[in-house]
């Protein structure tokens, strides 16, 4: 089984796939406090790694991917929340050992549609077509958790 992980603030994107590419569980973990304290978010951080825990035994996850993060001068306030996620989230994929690949937003818009610079419609697009999908997924980063799970399958 495959697990993709985008750690945010507010949300937690997460697809899991078989490799032949049957949806098993995808999903967004929200969080309903705009402000939350730093004690909020120390209480965040394990309520997701208690959640992802139960997630990979549940599964039996074999290998994970997380998007590598990119910040800018608008979401530099958000870093140091995120890349707490990622490193308990890391740690417990560790000590599981699961296997754990990183790739860029560049590397999974070139890997889906064959052009790192494609917007976010056309990416959507390309996972309809890859997971035989009716309907676009609602937010396109759950196209980006089934696209990178995707990816997975030739970086084992």
């Amino acid at each position: 089984m495959i697990l993709w992980i985008d750690p945010w603030v507010r949300k937690l994107w997460y697809a899991i796939i078989k490799p032949n590419l049957e949806i098993l569980d995808a999903g967004i973990l929200l969080q309903d406090q705009k402000s939350p304290t730093r004690e909020d978010q120390f209480k965040r951080i394990n309520e997701i790694y208690e959640y992802f825990e139960k997630l990979i035994k549940q599964y039996k996850i074999k290998v994970v991917s997380i998007e590598k993060l990119f910040f800018t001068k608008f979401n530099q306030s958000n870093a140091e929340f995120v890349y707490g996620v990622r490193g308990a989230l890391i740690m417990l994929f560790v000590k599981n050992k699961i296997a754990v690949k990183e790739f860029t937003p560049i590397q999974l818009k070139k890997a889906i549609t064959g052009n790192g610079r494609a917007d976010k419609i056309f990416v959507q697009k390309f996972i309809m077509k890859l997971y035989w999908l009716k309907d676009m997924p609602k937010y396109n980063d759950t196209a980006d958790a089934l696209g990178l799970a995707y990816m997975i399958k030739g970086h084992k």
